[in-house]
């Protein structure tokens, strides 16, 4: 829920003609549009690669230091249960594009695919209503590009598999072409700028400076864990207590200098009041290698217990959300494509996003949506020690499957957020009524499969 002032939401009009099987046919461009109607949004859309939902300070986190997307936070509204589509990238990445569930689409694992000619992307969209597209930095959504999804202009090191090992160059080359499209695009078109740093993930590298700072300030005052006890391992892998990395830490500083250059040329350039900003994760850290922890939600990267899940997101709208608000209604991946189109002035595509909800009437006017039920499918082994799992919550209940066998783990988040009171033997009922109802989600999609063998599990 939100408190806030309802804000008049902008409203400018555009024609969108749609052609059988929900493809689209001509648009009427926005520079066609009758003199007088309010401007569209540009939109910045920054994705970070592996961070954690503690991993921000207006998250929490007593360590890492991250005075931009504080204040960005301050500014805008802050979500404390935002969820990804998946506990990977590849498939939350995906979704975001396409509004639909990994399910669905197709990409189910890091390196996974989705077929541009299926769907209708919403850079793409964007695009043919005379948006000027930009994407940078990661893409890693298999042999499809950024091209092919609608986005016009893509940095020149933009990688489409995710090799590209993360380094401090790396971040600041995504953040220099990002300024280079924003000092070159035309004032008089909205633009949507796709901005996907690789940071956090591993390698952990930053500068130098950077990493002695916090090897510095982790003597000076060594971190402590946010608890709760009971979580300190999940499987056979062992599970960060205590968020006290040096060089994670300067990445996220170094993330956070990124994104702040480019707010600032935004202001600058007196682009700030008519800009959506997003910051968002692609899953939650990773917890199961020394990377960062977080507690108190369970596990993280590949697991579908709250750590793996679970991300920041902070959304900016100058006149639209009211500055300094907490949203604790769930949201996920799916739901950015609605919810732009809607700001947009763009018909809703349902054919498209079939998984997602626009949430502008949640963040403009604290509108609670009706949707209470979310799922996850992640049918693979991981790295981080996760095996073939589903998940779904309904309200604050949440039931977790594991593949290839009939235990389920059931959870009350309302008393419960880390997870650690497996309540199914004492709710039968409840867990039979949940199952019954995810069989038929997984029945709605062909080739649920799950793997049948762990690549991961170490020969003895």
């Amino acid at each position: 829920m939100i408190q806030h002032h309802a804000p008049t939401v902008m409203r400018w009009l555009l024609a969108l003609i749609l052609v059988t099987a929900g493809c689209f046919s001509s648009l009427i461009p926005l520079s066609a549009q009758s003199p007088g109607k309010s401007s569209p949004p540009n939109i910045l859309f920054f994705l970070a690669d592996d961070l954690g939902w503690r991993d921000l300070g207006c998250y929490g986190s007593r360590f890492y230091e991250s005075p931009t997307l504080d204040q960005l936070a301050a500014s805008g509204l802050r979500f404390t249960q935002a969820y990804t589509a998946a506990t990977v990238c590849s498939p939350t990445r995906a979704s975001i594009l396409t509004g639909q569930t990994p399910a669905r689409h197709g990409c189910t694992n890091y390196g996974g695919s989705i077929d541009p000619s299926k769907h209708i992307s919403l850079g793409k969209t964007l695009q043919r209503s005379g948006y000027q597209t930009f994407f940078a930095g990661k893409w890693h959504i298999g042999n499809t590009t950024p091209q092919q999804e609608g986005f016009t202009e893509v940095a020149e090191k933009s990688t489409r598999s995710g090799d590209l090992k993360t380094d401090p160059k790396s971040t600041r080359s995504i953040t220099q072409s990002t300024l280079e499209f924003l000092n070159q695009i035309d004032p008089d078109q909205p633009f949507f700028a796709y901005v996907n740093y690789h940071a956090v993930h591993t390698p952990l590298r930053e500068r130098a400076d950077l990493v002695a700072k916090y090897q510095a300030k982790r003597t000076a005052n060594p971190p402590t864990s946010f608890g709760p006890s009971g979580l300190e391992t999940e499987r056979d892998r062992a599970n960060k207590q205590i968020q006290d990395d040096p060089a994670f830490a300067a990445m996220v500083e170094g993330l956070d200098t990124s994104v702040a250059k480019i707010l600032q040329s935004l202001a600058k350039a007196g682009r700030e009041e008519n800009t959506i900003v997003i910051f968002y994760s692609d899953n939650g850290g990773l917890s199961t290698k020394p990377c960062t922890s977080n507690l108190p939600l369970r596990a993280g990267k590949g697991w579908v217990y709250e750590g793996g899940i679970r991300v920041p997101l902070i959304i900016r709208w100058p006149g639209h959300i009211t500055p300094g608000t907490t949203c604790e209604t769930p949201v996920t991946s799916m739901d950015f494509y609605p919810t732009l189109l809607q700001a947009a002035g763009l018909q809703q595509l349902p054919k498209e996003h079939q998984d997602g909800i626009s949430l502008l009437p949640l963040i403009t006017e604290g509108t609670r949506p009706a949707r209470t039920t979310f799922y996850w499918h992640y049918p693979h082994y991981h790295g981080a020690g996760c095996i073939p799992v589903g998940a779904m919550r309904e309200g604050s209940h949440k039931l977790i499957q594991w593949y290839g066998s009939k235990r389920y783990e059931l959870y009350d988040l309302s008393t419960d957020p880390s997870e650690l009171t497996d309540i199914s033997e004492s709710h039968p009922e409840l867990v039979r009524r949940l199952a019954d109802k995810f069989k038929r989600w997984q029945n709605s999609f062909p080739k649920i499969k799950y793997d049948s063998v762990n690549k991961f599990k170490k020969n003895k």
